[in-house]
């Protein structure tokens, strides 16, 4: 069977959609010498990635992502080369699917968060597609209990398949990384509070700041916070207890989780909440929001806070660093949780729905 899977949205930045992607094509690639995979993208490490396998082909596409332009070169693109399905994981397909299409759709942020221009965009092309599509993927039964609320698309049609975490993810006893990291990042002091993701207003960094400056006002905190994933440019705050670092690899990632004292992650939305279970892969205690889809990802793991609360989420963050006992609690059941989450069994759920729908 020739399979096609949209990789356009691998970049070197791997964040959210792009690290699923990449860690399913990897996995895929792994454990499937049956199928034909062709691999649709402009990324040069794929390219010699894909040279490693015999039963897969790479095809070089620069096609702007979500553009008018892959609505009509995507369908040429699988009618030329005689696809039998068609595998989007970047949240949209053509609305002329010539072959077997799946999506994977992650959440509805767009739709809750986005301007008038993301919902026109799902209500002219995503709605569309998902509706004829074979079936979708998605990463929650958070998110799938909000795909058919919102898009009326009917329950049996929606495959829930978690997310993994990479093997490199894990504690580490390593001293010397914490120096490593002071010196790549200048400012960083020996303790810290981490928080990962971007300024999107779902992430809902604002108050991660008015908590963390509420936390240091009351109890006088002397860690710093850093804030990993905005680009470069923002400046210091808080007398340069506020450090803006952009990560441009996973090596420093997997770094910062081990050696921060905890993650606090409040997101006011959340399609699976990929860095909470990272974090606790490392040994790195997590304080989440208790909305959306990260109570079903951690379970009985983190600790909980209202995110629309910065005084609960400030005393969150208090009780994790000054309870020793609940601290600890939280290390030893955030690395067994992550240990349920692996892109292995992920990639072999993905091939049973391939066969699936390939079979029907």
């Amino acid at each position: 069977m020739r399979i096609l899977i949209d990789a356009r949205v691998i970049s070197d930045k791997m964040h959210g959609i792009a690290r699923y992607a990449h860690n399913l094509i990897k996995n895929i690639a792994e454990l499937d010498n049956r199928n034909e995979y062709l691999l649709l993208s402009g990324n040069k490490e794929l390219m010699d990635f894909s040279t490693r396998f015999r039963n897969i082909k790479f095809i070089k596409c620069n096609i702007p992502l979500y553009s008018l332009q892959e609505q009509f070169a995507i369908p040429s693109i699988l009618k030329r080369e005689k696809v039998e399905l068609y595998h989007s994981p970047t949240f949209t397909a053509p609305v002329h699917q010539p072959c077997k299409t799946i999506m994977t759709v992650y959440d509805i942020i767009h739709l809750i968060f986005g301007n008038s221009i993301h919902k026109l965009y799902y209500k002219l092309i995503v709605k569309k597609a998902m509706m004829k599509s074979a079936c979708i993927i998605t990463v929650s039964e958070n998110s799938k209990k909000d795909i058919v609320n919102w898009f009326n698309i009917p329950h049996e049609k929606i495959y829930v398949i978690y997310c993994g975490v990479d093997k490199r993810f894990k504690p580490s006893q390593d001293k010397s990384s914490r120096e490593e990291l002071k010196e790549r990042y200048g400012g960083i002091f020996d303790r810290y509070i981490l928080f990962v993701g971007n300024q999107k207003p779902h992430k809902n960094l604002g108050a991660v700041i008015s908590a963390f400056e509420r936390a240091v006002k009351i109890w006088g905190f002397k860690h710093c916070l850093v804030i990993a994933g905005i680009k470069k440019g923002f400046l210091n705050g808080m007398n340069n207890k506020i450090i803006y670092v952009d990560i441009d690899n996973d090596g420093d990632l997997i770094r910062l989780y081990q050696s921060a004292d905890l993650l606090l992650f409040p997101s006011l939305y959340e399609g699976f909440g990929l860095p909470a279970l990272e974090a606790m892969a490392c040994g790195c205690p997590v304080v989440a929001s208790n909305v959306a889809s990260l109570p079903e990802v951690c379970g009985d793991a983190a600790y909980y806070v209202a995110p629309d609360n910065i005084e609960n989420i400030a005393e969150g963050m208090y009780k994790v660093l000054t309870d020793n006992e609940l601290r600890q609690s939280l290390i030893r059941k955030g690395i067994e949780r992550a240990k349920l989450f692996n892109w292995e069994k992920s990639a072999k759920e993905h091939l049973k729905v391939f066969e699936d729908v390939l079979n029907s």
